[in-house]
């Protein structure tokens, strides 16, 4: 049995039941959901008499410092960050029980990710396009600015949450901070290769002993930008048929990053207009360095892009939709891209 598999049948094994109290405190009522990482359960607070979701981890995974450090981070993100698009954390600590594990809990959310959204309807109408992606920057704005970097932006990790709010359909979250980084933690130091998703993860997470700074979360905002606004995923070995894994990891690492414009005829997809095509050069530029410093500048800088552009929704793109097949292609990526970085220290 491989180590997930048996993560996961542990979790389930220690899966509390209906109507049992955790830590005297909070009304277990259903499983929301689960992973190797841990348990997350719709509860009641006694104590404050709310409803909350409720995340324990893996009791197993409790005596390892960097799954512990994981966990407790996306628990001191949600506490520390006070904005309407993170979700809010008001409990955090270790059961107390002789197996004592780490939980936290959170406001309890409802609606749909990025993702699923996408899956509706993959070119979004521009006025909720423009919506989401300054929601988008407004949470990331807020992280940065308390010196929090993400490092795993993606569709799956911004939830889309019904909200009783007059005018407004949706508000937007970013959620799963557990592989973010305090900057200033950082600055003596390096962070281990590989953490993100590699659909949208900036070039320097994948290289062992980089400082990861807040431009790294300006790279997947600006992928995630071009994806909401043009209704296609920006490289090109996503959306093509038979593209190779090995096409996708040269193409992120090697390749000129063609124009958005480019790309956008290229696809199919609807055009954005030659100020975008400056600002998204800025924002996905391979060098750290020469990006957007945060997400505030990137931010500032790309209003009135969004401001010019016409309120309407393009006719159906006749480009090749996402595949089924995405999700390996992206772990095989993954390994590829390590795999290059080592190449390219001895091609250079």
């Amino acid at each position: 049995m491989k180590r997930n598999e048996v993560l996961s049948a542990t979790v389930t094994s220690h899966r509390l039941m209906p109507g049992s109290v955790f830590n005297g405190r909070y009304t277990i009522h259903r499983v929301l959901g689960q992973g190797a990482m841990g348990i997350v359960y719709e509860a009641t607070d006694q104590r404050g008499q709310r409803a909350c979701a409720l995340k324990l981890m893996n009791r197993d995974l409790a005596g390892d410092a960097s799954f512990v450090a994981r966990f407790q981070s996306e628990a001191l993100v949600g506490e520390r960050i006070q904005s309407p698009h993170i979700a809010r954390v008001f409990d955090s600590g270790w059961s107390q029980d002789p197996k004592s594990q780490p939980y936290f809990a959170m406001e309890l959310l409802t609606g749909i990710n990025l993702e699923q959204r996408l899956a509706q309807e993959p070119q979004l109408p521009t006025s909720e396009a423009v919506y989401l992606v300054k929601e988008l920057f407004r949470a990331l704005a807020k992280a940065h600015e308390a010196a929090i970097v993400h490092r795993d932006l993606k569709p799956e990790n911004l939830f889309l949450c019904q909200t009783t709010s007059p005018g407004q359909r949706t508000e937007l979250k970013v959620l799963d901070f557990g592989v973010a980084k305090v900057v200033r933690e950082t600055t003596h130091g390096g962070t281990a290769p590989g953490l993100g998703t590699p659909l949208w993860t900036a070039p320097e997470q994948g290289k062992e002993g980089q400082i990861i700074k807040p431009a790294a979360d300006v790279w997947a905002l600006g992928l995630l930008t071009f994806r909401l606004l043009s209704g296609q995923i920006y490289w090109r070995g996503a959306n093509a048929k038979g593209a190779t894994a090995f096409d996708l990891a040269v193409e992120m690492l090697r390749e000129p990053i063609a124009p958005a414009s480019v790309r956008c005829r290229e696809l199919g997809a609807k055009q954005l207009g030659p100020a975008f095509d400056g600002w998204f050069a800025k924002a996905v530029n391979r060098e750290a360095s020469q990006r957007f410093a945060d997400a505030g500048q990137a931010e500032a800088a790309l209003l009135p892009i969004l401001a010019a552009l016409p309120d309407s929704k393009p006719a159906p793109s006749n480009s090749p939709g996402r595949r089924r097949w995405l999700p390996l292609l992206l772990l095989a990526a993954l390994l590829l891209i390590l795999g290059l970085f080592g190449l390219s220290r001895l091609i250079d």
